[in-house]
Order: structure tokens, then sequence, then C-alpha cells
């Protein structure tokens, strides 16, 4: 997942406001990039939260200790440059991979910035917080 490294250094340096601009590098492959997403992951800020991305684009954050707490939804990843149409609003990068969950109506878009078969790193949009976790399965 080297290359979306190099693609997301370009989305962390334009969250950081940074006006040096980086080589572009080629955009990741998204079918492998979702299939590298799926799976269960555990927040490593809280051990209790985890999120399930499965192969059919169904999600699932679970609170563990609380059924209540069990929130579905869809997920799908796209690059910045082919962003759904119901993504507007938001100057994305173009070869930048981003998560966008929808749960119970509301959309939460995220930006990929860490991909690996064990853990996971992505800035929630609305807010600028990294997010971390950790791979269960």
């Amino acid at each position: 997942m080297n290359r979306l490294f190099a693609a997301t250094l370009a989305f962390a340096l334009s969250l950081a406001g940074s006006a040096q601009a980086e080589p572009a590098a080629a955009p990741p492959d998204i079918a492998v990039v979702r299939a590298d997403l799926t799976g269960t992951w555990q927040s490593t800020d809280d051990t209790k939260f985890t999120r399930e991305l499965d192969t059919d684009g169904r999600a699932a954050d679970r609170y563990e200790g609380d059924n209540s707490e069990t929130t579905p939804g869809h997920w799908t990843v796209f690059l910045g440059n082919a962003a759904p149409a119901n993504v507007t609003g938001r100057k994305l990068v173009p070869n930048g991979v981003y998560l966008e969950l929808d749960q119970n109506g509301d959309r939460l878009l995220f930006g990929l910035v860490g991909l690996s078969r064990s853990e996971l790193k992505m800035i929630y949009l609305e807010r600028g917080n990294l997010l971390s976790f950790v791979r269960l399965k």
C-alpha cells in the first residue's frame, strides 16, 4: 500500500495547509484498497469500539457490552477525482482515497492516510481528527 501513502501525503499536506506542491503519485487501485479495508477493525483510542466492513458494502459499528450501540450502515471507498454524486461542497485531493459511511442517513466522510494488513488510519473530515485502528480479523 505504499502508493496509498504517497497519494495521501498530498492529502495530509493539504489538511495541514502546506503551500509546497508534491509530485503527483499514481492513484492506488480502488479494488485493492477495498479488499484491504474489508474486515473488523478495533479503535486504538477505545478498544471497546469496533468497525466492521463487509465485502458486500455493509458496515457495522459496535461498542462492546452495549448491543444498543450497534450502528449498521453501508460503506464505499473512492478516489477524490471519482467521488460519488452525493459528496459535494468539499475539496478533495484527486488521488486521495476516501471512505464514506452511510449510517441511518448520516454520511460520514474519512480520508485514508494509512492502510496495511494490520493498521488503518483515517481522518474524519468533519472534525479533522485522526482515527487509528488495528485489524482483529
